[in-house]
């Protein structure tokens, strides 16, 4: 395995920024139709494109899975344990590794597609995905960007095959965004944007519930 050397980092917040509330830029969201199957082979893939960083507390949640994450992506495995695949890359935050072929350690080839062993774990344990995957993966396309503080969609969104463009006036925000906003943010979130989005309104704040 290696260090994600891609110079685009998928963007977390840092552990000290974590809110109680959230600017969203509901324009963005109804630009795009999110359905994930899992990427072919030669498709871009959202789980090499990236570097992909967890706060500490994402990390000891991960580290508790990696037994079963192991079944489905045995390089994690190592001689009497399990390989460090995280790097601090700032106080609390950690970069995951990625394999030699580019991709994220936690992905694994199916049927021909790309999934992620920590979501499958997840399902086989009962546990709720937001206990295991990182926040940054769940929201994806969905993202901060550096520097500013507004939720809205990645600029290379429309490069992945799994995000559709919606006809212009669309005001219905897909299921998926909003399903992930519960996930994220608390059950409830996912509807105050959308009541935000028939309404008319071009950004809301969020009131987050966790």
């Amino acid at each position: 395995m290696r260090k994600n050397s891609k110079g685009k980092r998928h963007h977390q917040e840092s552990p000290q920024h974590q809110r109680s509330s959230v600017d969203v830029d509901i324009e963005s969201l109804l630009s795009l139709e999110n359905r994930c199957g899992g990427c072919a082979k030669g498709q871009k893939c959202c789980c090499a494109s990236y570097e992909v960083c967890a706060t500490s507390a994402e990390v000891r949640r991960i580290i508790k899975v990696m037994p079963a994450a192991a079944r489905y992506c045995p390089h994690l495995l190592a001689v009497g344990g399990y390989d460090n695949v995280f790097e601090e890359v700032e106080p609390g935050l950690f970069s995951l590794d990625t394999t030699e072929d580019g991709l994220c350690v936690f992905a694994y080839w199916s049927h021909g597609r790309t999934h992620c062993s920590l979501h499958t774990v997840a399902g086989e344990l009962g546990l709720p995905l937001e206990q295991v995957k990182p926040k940054v993966c769940m929201l994806w396309p969905l993202h901060f960007s550096d520097g500013e503080e507004v939720l809205a969609i990645i600029d290379d969104a429309s490069l992945f095959s799994c995000n559709l463009r919606k006809a212009p006036g669309s005001r219905s925000i897909s299921a998926g965004f909003l399903e992930t906003i519960d996930r994220v943010y608390g059950e409830g979130c996912g509807d105050q944007v959308k009541q935000a989005a028939e309404r008319g309104h071009r950004r809301t704040l969020l009131i987050t519930r966790r």
